[in-house]
């Protein structure tokens, strides 16, 4: 029986199980090979991936994905931007991927040139900064009794990732896409140059040919133009975030994108490209694009059955579909995906999205149920491990609990300190924010509108600001918002003790804290127009 039983599990398995062969050509920017070019494997959720290979001299690689359904390769080279392609691993099959990446987009001046590596335990939040020379070029001198040190450098490209130097000695990779740089120590002395005329820049976009398969020809260019659209949407939205702009009436012009997808989902002939090409519209409805057609997107949603495995190929797009209907509606179709939906992807995505809302809304019941089933059905996946660490079932940051101790060092008088001792007797607000945080400075409008009505009456903020200096956060507040409250910055060791006393896994974070030290509000109740009717409570 024992033998039965385990012969027809390997048949079962062996009739869903499928192998994906991706080769293909990986060049730089000048159409050349690297000894360095890597392809991997990443997986969302993670940091690093895993499982690279590397190319031959000529810039050929082979990988072999064996994970089922939606797999993402990362293609790397130094002095590139990393690229990840979508593949969807459904059968066996092989196909063909040529790459040529794009160099890195370097800011147009480097003021703030700075350095992360094995000299300051690869603190990114805190570079040690170089010193500028007289002939341009940065320079930073080291003691090190290792045979070698690696480092990246910091603050010299536009989406402010850490990246490998030019014209180092060799190159390490880090897993990211990025890589680091290997600098050899002679007689204990290291010195890091750079040098911005060194750097490799080419005004060119990376090029992308897939061939021998027409699903994944289809599948990947529909996932590379949607990534490009809603990259264009988020940086509209940021500069008019960061001009002070509102961004209730914007509407973006997509130049007849959605026009296009709507032909190609008629004529379509290929039911799973179809269904992607659905999800992929349906994923825009909240941004509200000109030549959006958002009674098209609901129909395409109920044709979407719960059971339909396109849904893992981009599970955020089902809480896109929330502004088709009412609070009550979308309740129950959350409850009918969660019953009907074979993806555990899309499950618990749903259940992370209704554990955010319980949490943020204060709702203690049913976030300890949301956070049980998570816990119960769905740990194994790596998202949702980090979710139930994010959001811990006991939280000592709560209505009515007493904030942790701190201290701080006042960004406008380095004489002057903030602590939990110092406020009391006060009604104040912790502001966990950032200069680089869209939603934060979102809710600078509603900072201003409050303090401004009740600051008078006793009222505080106090804003904890992640930014790496000072320096960010005055142009800050000289160029865009005042904030003519109190300031302080969290880095180095101390300040990460204070964002984990207080839980701070993302911000904004606003926390009300009485006059005792206790929290009277948090999350919800002070963001957006309902800062000040929570405030109201408590000045009359």
């Amino acid at each position: 029986m024992l033998r039965i039983i385990i012969l027809s599990l390997l048949m079962v398995y062996s009739s869903i199980a499928q192998t994906t062969i991706v080769k293909g050509k990986l060049l730089d920017a000048n159409n050349k090979p690297s000894k360095y070019a890597l392809v991997g494997i990443w997986e969302e959720g993670q940091p690093k991936g895993k499982d690279f290979v590397s190319c031959d001299k000529d810039g050929n690689y082979k990988i072999i994905l064996t994970k089922p359904m939606k797999n993402v390769l990362l293609f790397s080279i130094p002095g590139h931007n990393a690229l990840k392609i979508p593949v969807i691993n459904n059968k066996d099959k092989e196909f063909t991927i040529d790459v040529t990446l794009a160099t890195y987009k370097y800011k147009t001046n480097f003021d703030d040139v700075g350095l992360s590596g094995t000299f300051n335990n690869f603190n990114i939040n805190s570079p040690t900064k170089m010193i500028k020379q007289n002939d341009g070029s940065y320079k930073y001198e080291i003691n090190s009794d290792k045979d070698k040190i690696k480092f990246q450098l910091c603050n010299i490209v536009t989406n402010g990732r850490t990246i490998n130097a030019p014209n180092s000695i060799s190159y390490e990779a880090d897993s990211t896409g990025d890589y680091f740089s290997i600098l050899k120590v002679k007689d204990g002395k290291a010195s890091i140059v750079f040098n911005p005329k060194d750097l490799f820049i080419k005004n060119s976009k990376e090029k992308i040919s897939v061939s021998g398969s027409n699903y994944d020809k289809k599948m990947i260019e529909a996932t590379i133009k949607h990534d490009e659209v809603r990259a264009d949407i988020i940086a509209k939205l940021q500069t008019l975030m960061k001009n002070n702009k509102s961004t209730k009436k914007f509407h973006y012009d997509s130049n007849n994108y959605f026009v296009n997808l709507t032909k190609k989902i008629s004529t379509e002939n290929d039911k799973s490209v179809k269904d992607y090409l659905k999800l992929i519209y349906i994923s825009f409805a909240p941004f509200k694009p000109v030549d959006y057609d958002s009674s098209k997107a609901s129909k395409y949603f109920e044709t979407l059955q719960p059971d339909n495995y396109v849904w893992e190929l981009l599970p955020y797009s089902f809480s896109s579909c929330y502004v088709f209907f009412s609070r009550d509606e979308w309740k129950k179709i959350q409850e009918k995906f969660l019953k009907n939906a074979t993806s555990d992807i899309l499950k618990s995505s749903i259940l992370m999205q209704k554990l955010a809302f319980a949490k943020y809304t204060s709702n203690k019941e049913e976030y300890a149920s949301i956070r049980k089933r998570l816990k119960s059905e769905y740990s194994y996946l790596r998202q949702v491990k980090q979710t139930l660490k994010m959001f811990p079932l006991n939280s000592k940051i709560e209505v009515g609990a007493p904030i942790p101790d701190f201290e701080v060092v006042s960004l406008d008088n380095k004489n002057e300190k903030f602590s939990k001792k110092s406020m009391l007797g006060k009604i104040y607000m912790i502001d966990f924010w950032a200069t680089w945080c869209m939603p934060c400075v979102g809710e600078m409008k509603f900072l201003h509108n409050a303090y401004e009505k009740f600051k008078d009456k006793g009222f505080e903020i106090l804003s904890l600001s992640s930014d790496r200096d000072a320096e960010t956060v005055s142009k800050f507040r000289s160029e865009k918002w005042k904030m003519p409250w109190k300031h302080s910055l969290l880095n180095g060791q101390e300040g990460r003790k204070i964002q984990s006393d207080f839980e701070v896994f993302g911000i904004p974070k606003p926390i009300l804290v009485d006059a005792d030290g206790k929290i009277l509000a948090m999350q919800g109740e002070l963001r957006g127009e309902n800062l000040e009717k929570t405030l109201s409570k408590y000045f009359k």
